[in-house]
């Protein structure tokens, strides 16, 4: 055993340390396999545990594996609709978030060019992206009080409705039941592909040109269909905020419901891009790409995008492909009581804290230390030496985090998520009504899953980050 997973350690040392933020390693003080194995233990263990102690919440009953929708409350009870029914507080915060999406805008489109000095591209992939999903994570779903193209919609409705138009700027189109929730997961994909891939953030006129491009989509989408519905299917970050918010919330048990189609998908996206994003650019990633080289021209792949392109859907559907597979699996383990598809289906949201372990295992010191400098941005968002708030010339404090807290803030992360979503799939799998053993046996192959997932993301994460102890 320690000998395979040093083996596996090994070949993925060399793995990218950029997105991790730091360039430190911690020694660790007992071999990475130990680690592994006691982390492995642990979920193993919970699995046992939840057994003897988890209830069954209702005979009969089946979880309802649908989407969460955009109307869902968030917190503080800032309510996200019609300008003239906010909370205070919401309306104030809409405004702020306006403004800052329009300063943002402004600075990629029209600020310096150096990516470093510019605004725009620390708002958006570090404050923005991983910090809300952090915010997201501990408080619950704001981004509905946050979203500049939501609030701006809903604006541009309310003023077209003054003017004598009632329907507003909506068409009424029903939107396509057979599409669900795909849109949102390629759309993940190919954030996640500019993200990773293309170097977009090294450019903020090009992000600024991409924001613009993401509002007309947005404003057009949810004309045709209607906000909530657009926002509920095919919003990229709508759909990913409020399914990243369910990381702490216990999964309802209703009457049975018709699937929402994609929403595996999404929630495998959100899995594999973060996984993606560790895989990319090491050793391992090097002999893909050679591999690719000598069936694809190289004219066809000057700049290694097409690699990605294929690299990073191969991860998405290996861990799709695994997950269906293990799914069959278990419904097979249980006689058929279930099918496989189902199964599928009511254990997905149960792999949302995985995915919350994920993105805060790979960005945690990437978000301290990184995030600080949006202190001197804000005093010039366009790299034009101001200093309005008299904060230009702030520096990080690197101290704030070592790769010793970054290693056991991911290690803790990783096994916390596999803990708790091994306890929130026994008690999805007590909702089928079946005798504890053959519940334990249903359960067993997703169980078997999250343990190699367990092992898989602790590879990758050590990779840049620690030095092995022999």
């Amino acid at each position: 055993m320690k000998s395979a997973l040093s083996l596996l350690f090994a070949w993925v040392a060399a793995f990218n340390a950029q997105a991790h933020g730091f360039e430190e390693r911690y020694d660790l003080p007992v071999p990475l396999a130990y680690v592994i194995v006691g982390a492995c233990a642990m979920v193993l263990l919970t699995f046992v545990v939840a057994l003897v102690f988890v209830r069954r919440p209702g005979s009969g009953a089946v979880l309802q594996a649908t989407s969460i929708s955009s109307t869902e409350p968030t917190p503080f009870g800032l309510s996200p609709s019609k300008p003239a029914s906010l909370h205070p507080l919401a309306w104030l915060i809409k405004v702020f978030s306006l403004l800052l999406f329009a300063l943002t805008l402004v600075s990629a489109l029209w600020g310096t060019h150096d990516p470093l000095m510019n605004l725009a591209p620390t708002m958006i992939w570090i404050i923005g992206w991983i910090g809300l999903s952090f915010v997201v994570i501990a408080l619950g779903n704001i981004w509905p009080v946050l979203d500049p193209w939501r609030s701006s919609f809903v604006l541009l409705d309310t003023a077209i409705k003054k003017l004598g138009i009632k329907r507003g700027l909506a068409l009424g189109w029903p939107w396509p039941t057979r599409l669900g929730l795909w849109p949102a997961a390629l759309l993940l994909l190919i954030w996640c592909a500019l993200e990773v891939i293309y170097p977009l953030a090294t450019s903020p006129f090009k992000l600024g040109c991409v924001l613009l491009g993401w509002t007309l989509i947005n404003w057009v989408g949810m004309a045709c269909f209607g906000r909530e519905v657009w926002q509920a299917h095919a919003d990229l970050f709508a759909v990913y905020f409020s399914n990243l918010a369910r990381t702490f919330k216990p999964i309802p048990v209703a009457p049975e419901a018709t699937p929402t189609a994609g929403h595996i998908a999404v929630v495998l996206a959100m899995l594999a891009t973060v996984l993606f994003d560790g895989l990319h650019g090491g050793s391992a990633w090097l002999v893909f790409d050679g591999l690719l080289k000598t069936w694809v021209p190289q004219w066809l792949d000057i700049n290694g995008y097409v690699a990605g392109m294929l690299g990073l859907l191969s991860v998405w559907l290996t861990f799709l492909l695994a997950y269906l597979l293990t799914c069959q699996l278990s419904a097979s383990t249980t006689s058929r009581a279930v099918s496989g598809l189902q199964i599928a289906h009511q254990m997905a949201p149960t792999l949302i804290p995985i995915a919350a372990a994920y993105l805060i295992a790979h960005n945690f010191s990437n978000l301290l230390i990184q995030g600080q400098t949006i202190i001197a941005l804000l005093s010039d968002p366009l790299g034009r030496q101001w200093d309005v708030f008299g904060t230009a010339k702030f520096y990080p404090d690197i101290s704030v985090v070592d790769a010793k807290l970054t290693w056991l803030v991911a290690v803790t992360a990783i096994v916390m998520g596999h803990v708790l979503s091994i306890w929130q799939a026994h008690r999805v799998a007590l909702s089928w009504g079946l005798p504890t053993r053959r519940t334990a046996l249903g359960t067993l192959p997703l169980t078997t899953l999250m343990i190699a997932y367990t092992a898989i993301s602790l590879v990758v994460i050590a990779a840049p980050m620690v030095n092995d102890t022999p």
